[in-house]
């Protein structure tokens, strides 16, 4: 099982938080052995919209307004109905 150390560094945490709002494993994620977390971190790191996930995340995180903005929607909720 992964460590929290071998996990890849996510500066702020918004993806961790997002994950776990939706009870998504990062671990479950990571040992699928693809590319699947790090097209995500890439998109997430990449994200616009960062500020207002920041701030959704602070207010209601399981408010969906956040899939209106977030370049990882589709994929998370797979991932999440998985």
């Amino acid at each position: 099982m992964p460590t929290r150390k071998s996990r890849p560094i996510l500066l702020d945490g918004l993806l961790d938080c997002r994950l776990a709002a939706l009870g998504v494993d990062l671990g479950a994620i990571e040992r699928r052995g693809d590319d699947t977390i790090k097209e995500i971190i890439g998109r997430c790191m990449g994200c616009r919209a960062r500020e207002a996930c920041e701030l959704d995340l602070k207010r209601d995180p399981n408010d969906p307004v956040w899939e209106t903005y977030c370049p990882n929607t589709a994929t998370l909720l797979a991932l999440a109905q998985a």
